[in-house]
């Protein structure tokens, strides 16, 4: 077959073909390609594929990251593979790191005796058991082993002897003594020194007596159970127990649990044992007994039941939280959490931050606080003090705070934190938070005058939003210098509307820190400017600062601070800069803006054309009039009125936009609906900043007029089949058509030309809406036809008409009935 583009890629995704046995002979080169790196593939191909048990089409499942990514689809593929003859598979299933870890497939290459398979098995730190190593080389006829020879030779020859278990050692040995002529005399050459002390012994056994028997009896033991155990309970010997798990399988879980019941395993034998997915629950129990962060960190089944099984009070905490992190709604149900859940503390600090996540848990939350707690601050503050290191439940923790109100100062009093960051709320703090933000508004509005600054922080920088907290806040005296309103108004992503609230309270330091949200409007920052400039001018930006803007320049009364934002904000277009040099007169005469047009313009904020306008109107000799003459020029032309002219009348638009106008967006919304503006302008406002959602929606839809004439003929009302038929689907205005809505693939599929072009945009797209529109087409068309399917593969590179007709063409020619 001839080399293939990106329209073939769509022909196989989409086909309805139920038998490819054809298409894979004629067709090899090209579905092989495909196999290998696309996402979406038909199941019937697959299953062809393999059935034919042709090496290359496996190379290329398991060389496809969309495949083997997806568990299932490796699973059906493995499956596949593994019922019949995996001889012609070997090498690709031996070389794929897709299956490295699956024991079905080592299973099944041992049974061939491949020279691949041994070459695999023999691999530095394999996961292939010892019992398969030696099936693998029992099953060849005349193995090559080298494999073997050179793994034991890395195992007693390497540096790091120390490193090394015994049973590797001993199998080392072994394979010395079984793969090489002459083995007794072999293993004389073995260095004894670098051996483990009891393999050292066996060693010198061996030769004293010349019976191997010693060395096979010992590898056997060590290899067994019963050298898993002592692997097991050894800390001192870095290595990965999940190995000395893989090595010895199938492994005796009884035997494993009996032993773990007289004494636990080491911490990093414990992790890998409970992360085995057949580990036994109550081997799991026993070792979260002695090890709970380690299995919680691990274990292949976290549960409630585990979460219930008792472990050392210190360790407890960290291992609940753990568990819950790993499976919030699945392993662990949410009610039953509320009340199984323990310690309380536990529970509530790993659910912070997942209660939107976790209904269930939340709404069975809520319910306890408001019965037991409610806004008994009593109630509330007891419930804190106890969080330190209750043990019990969620309900057990809430009834006894009820039954037991405090009265005094809050408990763990605080100062307003140095940090906000997410990461500095941890144990009860963070447990408490979970409770408020679970709590009822009356709730927060009887707690605020009593919280300490900590917690009232803790409160409006980490609970979800409530609309009362504005007022409930201004209505709270401040409490050690710090007021409920103060805090709050350091709350990222306030809107404007709380911003307007708090300001009524005209606290300068209140102010400064409501300046810099995102939400707040030019108008409210003018107005915080006017009393608060020089204390903005000396004072830190919070973290939420989003810099200054132009208005800020227009309204600024410091001349120092005026200069540092004109080193950060644009000042683009005449109109906007005449405005910020009419501040500048008005403010502080006309020598500084004489100053400022002899200086080197800053952020690119270039006065060409402005310049010399203000030359002339500072040369005449009555300042005055020509002062009120600027004010009436700026006055004009920032009106409503002279922007939407602006946007009738000038032809460089791409400059327009960008100039730095506070555009009257409500009245050019309106004016376009009226009648709407040139198309230019519209697809140029998605560079605006602020531009609004109804023209940011539409300024999707539209391409440049300098971008694609065929795009301009879709706007004008031209039929999308006629556009189609007219111009080559080339470029980029097809997919934009598209995406905006006024053409639709089953259009471009029946119209578009050539169809090589709009099959490779559609493969290029890999959307369902795409590959849908296709597959219904192919499904009318050439039906389930291997050889209409081969006819439109072969064709398709040189076909001048339509996708459609493509398919077309090929039924007919394959002698396919359509309707």
């Amino acid at each position: 077959m001839p080399f293939y583009g990106n329209d073939v890629p769509a022909l196989v995704e989409a086909a309805t073909v139920e038998d490819w046995t054809r298409p894979l002979a004629s067709a090899a080169d090209v579905i092989e390609s495909v196999l290998r790196v696309r996402p979406r593939l038909p199941d019937g191909l697959l299953r062809d594929a393999l059935a034919l048990r042709e090496p290359r089409f496996l190379y290329a499942m398991l060389g496809n990251v969309h495949l083997v990514s997806d568990p299932a689809a490796l699973n059906r593929i493995v499956e596949r593979v593994l019922v019949g003859d995996v001889e012609p598979f070997v090498e690709a299933l031996a070389s794929s790191g897709a299956t490295e870890e699956r024991a079905d497939v080592r299973e099944r290459l041992a049974e061939t005796g491949h020279p691949a398979a041994i070459k695999r098995a023999h691999r530095w730190n394999a996961a292939w058991s010892w019992r398969l190593r030696r099936k693998v080389i029992a099953a060849a006829e005349q193995p090559d082993l080298s494999p073997a020879f050179n793994y034991a030779q890395r195992i007693l020859e390497t540096g790091k002897p120390e490193l090394m278990r015994v049973a590797e050692q001993l199998n080392a040995l072994l394979a010395f003594h079984d793969h090489t002529k002459g083995g007794l005399e072999r293993l004389e050459r073995v260095d004894a020194e670098p051996l483990r002390p009891e393999v050292a012994d066996v060693l010198r056994t061996v030769l004293d007596t010349g019976d191997a028997g010693v060395l096979r009896a010992a590898a056997e033991r060590a290899e067994g159970t019963e050298g898993l155990l002592a692997e097991l309970y050894d800390a001192k010997t870095p290595g990965d127990h999940r190995r000395s798990l893989q090595w010895r399988e199938p492994l005796d879980w009884a035997a494993l649990t009996a032993a773990a019941r007289k004494k636990p395993f080491v911490k990093d034998a414990a992790a890998a044992v409970t992360a085995h997915p057949d580990c036994p629950s109550e081997l799991r129990a026993l070792l979260f007994t002695r090890h709970p962060t380690a299995v919680a960190e691990n274990t292949a089944h976290p549960d409630m039941e585990l979460l219930k099984t008792d472990c050392p009070k210190r360790s407890r905490p960290k291992a609940v939280r753990t568990l819950i992190q790993r499976c919030p709604g699945e392993g662990i149900n949410g009610a039953a959490l509320v009340t199984e859940g323990a310690p309380a503390v536990a529970v509530l600090e790993a659910t912070r931050t997942r209660l939107e996540e976790l209904q269930e848990f939340t709404e069975r939350l809520s319910g306890l606080v408001e019965e037991h707690l409610g806004d008994d601050v009593g109630a509330w503050r007891s419930v804190r003090a106890l969080l330190g290191d209750f043990p019990g439940t969620i309900p057990e923790l809430l009834a006894e705070a009820a039954a037991n109100p405090v009265d005094g100062e809050w408990p763990e009093t605080a100062p307003y934190p140095e940090t906000s960051a997410p990461s500095s709320l941890s144990g009860a703090r963070a447990a408490f938070v979970t409770l408020l933000d679970t709590a009822p508004d009356a709730a927060h509005g009887a707690l605020a005058p009593h919280l300490d600054a900590r917690t009232a922080h803790d409160l409006y920088r980490f609970c979800a939003w409530r609309p009362v907290w504005p007022d409930q806040a201004l209505a709270t005296a401040p409490k050690d210098g710090v007021s409920p309103a103060w805090i709050l108004s350091g709350r990222p992503g306030l809107e404007a509307e709380t911003i307007e609230r708090l300001m009524s309270a005209a606290d300068t330091e209140m102010l400064m820190r409501l300046f810099w949200h995102n939400s707040i409007t030019d108008d409210q920052r003018v107005r915080i400017m006017s009393v608060a400039a020089e204390q903005l001018s000396q004072t830190s930006w919070p973290e939420y600062a989003e810099g200054w803007r132009l208005t800020d320049l227009y309204a600024c009364p410091d001349h120092e601070l005026f200069q540092r934002i004109l080193r950060s904000v644009y000042v683009l277009g005449r109109i906007p800069q005449s405005r910020m040099f009419l501040h500048v007169w008005r403010t502080w005469g006309a020598e500084n803006v004489a100053g400022m047009l002899v200086r080197e313009p800053v952020k690119y904020s270039t006065y060409d054309g402005t310049r010399e306008v203000f030359k002339d109107l500072l040369a005449r000799p009555d300042r005055e009039t020509a002062l009120a003459e600027l004010e009436a020029q700026v006055a004009a032309g920032t009106t409503a009125e002279a922007q939407i002219a602006m946007w009738r009348t000038r032809r460089d638009r791409a400059a327009m936009i960008k100039e730095t106008h506070q555009w009257h967006w409500a009245e050019l919304l309106a004016e376009h609906r009226r009648e709407p503006f040139h198309s230019d302008i519209i697809g140029l406002l998605l560079r605006v900043p602020d531009c609004p959602q109804e023209f940011r929606r539409e300024a999707k839809t539209v391409l440049l007029t300098f971008e694609a004439k065929e795009y301009r003929r879709l706007m004008t009302g031209m039929p999308p089949e006629k556009v189609l038929a007219e111009f080559e689907a080339d470029g980029r205005w097809l997919i934009s058509a598209i995406e905006a809505g006024r053409i639709t693939w089953a259009q471009a599929l029946e119209h578009g030309f050539p169809a090589g072009s709009v099959l490779n945009k559609l493969s290029g797209r890999g959307d369902d809406a795409a590959h849908e529109a296709l597959k219904a087409l192919m499904r009318d068309t050439i039906k389930d036809s291997p050889d209409a399917w081969l006819l439109a593969v072969g064709m398709v590179s040189g076909f001048t008409g339509s996708a459609a007709e493509l398919l077309r063409t090929a039924a007919a020619a394959a002698g396919v009935e359509t309707e």
